[in-house]
């Protein structure tokens, strides 16, 4: 018995057929405008990264832009009679989603950032003034363009539609469809080696296509027992250490002397701030704190170093002690959070206790005194008396205030500091000449010579320029933030004072 193809079910292949090649037509489409991001990307450099962006560039766009299509046109294609009512829903389907991909490779051109639930309300914000701004000229063109790029969808779904036959006797499905796989899943297979052995190159381009989420190598090869994420982990730690930062310090020789009958009080209060502080103390703006220092924030301080680079000094004494020690500059600290921890006690110029400390900056006439503090302990302090007597530096946080601030009484030139211009500040108050590039990344606030700073937050950079923080982490990725609210901005990113931020640390660091 023979069985003749009813139209109906002739009408459904031609129809998944068509859709089909409109989904291979926009796939090439949407590799055009995808480009975009391996232009904003930086550079692969090596053979097997430019292999991994070529295969994940392919294979990740032809996949969302195919999975849209399953997800949102082929269950049309069963259900719908109409052509010309599938044609228009494909194309406006097709437009907006091709659309969406076109500001999003612009918007991550722009700043490095994608569109997500994350930044809509900064996009939201950000564009409020722009379109407020428009003239209905622009709006007229701008609608224009929508117009005109639907059209361009409509057209060749007609297009296709209209010679469907003839592509169905093109067997080339399999092919193009094979080759779109396999770049899929060798990209992910190239990620999961590169994530086991920490290749930096492929790993870098973890944040360059939108909803890209690259298998990883501990959370995939960890569940069936052949990936040590312990191990992993702990290589991960030693690579920022020993591969990105390894110095001697000092870099250089460091040749001057401090006045050794100065009193010089460094005071930071962690966890809140009085009311009111006396008039000898002036304000001196944003003092940027790395949030993961902790117990190494003196340390960081009275070297004048990133935490980054804490770990390639810690058998060297800081050359801000060093001297001090030199010349018969007693120096005392203090630090409520790792006081009690017997290597800190080990040190004579650690005190054991608030008391001890707080007697020696009562009873001496010189000094360098350096404490991290709580509020209650501040209160203890006669900071009026205190600061007719000596050179004060005090940085504190408000409740009220998403930043730290830096006070003292030594007249400075700058609006904006970190913790590593402390060490320099102090140096050169002290009457030292030194360089501070000799010994630091920071820089003397008395005579400023940058108006940007350089520090690092657990593993990421951190550029301090022009009232924001921009944040950057190894894979390529940052936020940029304003330093007084904490709030992120969308702003494009300045990649010439990244470079030379960079290139501050590294060089400093390769000494």
């Amino acid at each position: 018995m023979i069985f003749n193809e009813t139209p109906r079910r002739k009408q459904i292949n031609e129809l998944v057929a068509w859709g089909h090649w409109f989904a291979f037509a926009n796939i090439l489409m949407a590799i055009v405008i995808s480009s975009v991001y391996l232009l904003s990307s930086p550079i692969s450099n090596t053979p097997l990264s430019i292999l991994y962006m070529v295969l994940t560039w392919l294979g990740h766009i032809s996949f969302i832009t195919f999975f849209g299509f399953v997800l949102l046109l082929l269950p049309l294609c069963y259900q719908l009679k109409q052509p010309r009512v599938l044609k228009a829903i494909g194309s406006f389907i097709a437009a907006v989603g091709l659309a969406l991909l076109a500001f999003d490779a612009l918007l991550y051109n722009k700043t490095g950032f994608h569109i997500s639930f994350r930044s809509a309300e900064l996009l939201r914000s950000e564009t409020e003034g722009q379109m407020g701004a428009f003239s209905w000229l622009q709006w007229f063109y701008l609608l224009l363009l929508v117009v005109v790029w639907l059209m361009f969808q409509l057209v060749l779904a007609n297009a296709i539609h209209k010679r469907i036959k003839r592509f169905m006797k093109v067997r080339i499905g399999a092919y193009v469809s094979s080759a779109f796989v396999a770049c899929f899943v060798l990209s992910h297979a190239i990620h999961v080696w590169a994530d086991a052995k920490l290749y930096a190159p492929v790993l870098q381009q973890d944040n360059m296509l939108p909803l890209s989420y690259p298998a990883t190598a501990k959370t995939l090869m960890s569940r069936i027992g052949v990936f040590d994420l312990q191990d992993y982990r702990q290589r991960q730690t030693l690579q920022f250490n020993d591969t990105d930062f390894s110095l001697t310090y000092p870099p250089k020789p460091i040749y001057c002397s401090v006045d050794s009958q100065q009193k010089l009080v460094f005071i930071s209060v962690q966890d809140n701030t009085p009311t009111e502080l006396p008039e000898t103390l002036t304000p001196y703006g944003f003092h940027f704190v790395s949030n993961t220092l902790e117990e190494q924030y003196l340390q960081s301080v009275v070297y004048g170093l990133p935490e980054a680079l804490l770990a390639s000094v810690s058998d060297s004494q800081p050359v801000l002690l060093a001297l001090a020690k030199a010349f018969n500059l007693e120096v005392t600290m203090h630090d409520h959070v790792s006081s009690a921890d017997q290597d800190n006690l080990n040190k004579p110029y650690y005190s054991a206790t608030w008391e001890d400390f707080s007697a020696k900056l009562k009873s001496s006439n010189s000094g360098l005194f350096f404490a991290n503090i709580t509020i209650d302990s501040l209160e203890g302090i006669d900071l009026d008396l205190l600061t007719r007597s000596a050179s004060v530096i005090l940085v504190t946080q408000n409740d009220t205030q998403a930043h730290h601030q830096l006070y003292s009484n030594i007249p400075l030139k700058a609006t904006m500091s970190t913790t590593e211009d402390i060490a320099p500040t102090i140096l050169q108050q002290l009457g030292c000449n030194a360089t501070p590039s000799n010994y630091s990344i920071g820089q003397a606030l008395q005579s400023p010579i940058r108006t940007w700073a350089v520090s690092t937050q657990g593993r990421h950079l951190v550029v301090v320029h022009d009232g924001l923080i921009t944040e950057v982490s190894k894979d390529g990725s940052f936020e940029i933030r304003d330093y007084m609210t904490n709030e992120k901005v969308l702003t494009e990113i300045d990649t010439n004072l990244l470079s030379r931020s960079i290139k501050h640390i590294t060089e400093f660091s390769k000494r």
